[in-house]
């Protein structure tokens, strides 16, 4: 019988405090129960134009593979030092909507639980920029273990 808690941990990043907290979270968890940890980055691309696709300018599409450059670099850091304390992990960077990503991915991956940053946002800025982490909670396959970092 398998009495592992925790086999595989998605943990999404945003590159925030409250994701920086859960990463290092998430780590600790892996450490000890010898979980595995899908370190994720969801690029969200939108146009300041509305129907016009991204890329469709030199300059905005340079702007983008800059970006996504920047991501890959940081998701590799980041998994690389969690390799050096001999965590198993590994990063994945996909492109849509964040929640339907985290959600696909926890799906795919067939994880055991989802440990994401939450900024706990209220009122109009709910409203206006949404809440990843309800909407994961919501829709995710597995159980979900929010992490705030209070300023």
């Amino acid at each position: 019988m398998d009495t592992k808690l925790f086999h595989r941990i998605v943990v999404p990043a945003d590159f925030s405090r409250c994701s920086e907290e859960a990463w290092a979270l998430a780590q600790r968890v892996a450490e000890r129960l010898g979980s595995e940890v899908v370190l994720v980055h969801v690029f969200l691309v939108m146009s300041p134009y509305g129907d016009v696709p991204i890329g469709h300018s030199d300059a905005t599409g340079q702007a983008v593979e800059n970006a996504r450059k920047w991501v890959s670099e940081e998701l590799e850091k980041m998994v690389a030092g969690a390799r050096a304390r001999g965590i198993k992990a590994r990063p994945v960077m996909r492109t849509g909507m964040p929640h339907q990503e985290i959600v696909a991915l926890a799906t795919e991956e067939r994880a055991d639980i989802v440990i994401m940053g939450t900024h706990g946002r209220s009122g109009l800025s709910r409203v206006l920029l949404g809440n990843v982490a309800e909407r994961v909670i919501h829709f995710a396959p597995c159980p979900v273990l929010t992490v705030r970092k209070p300023d």
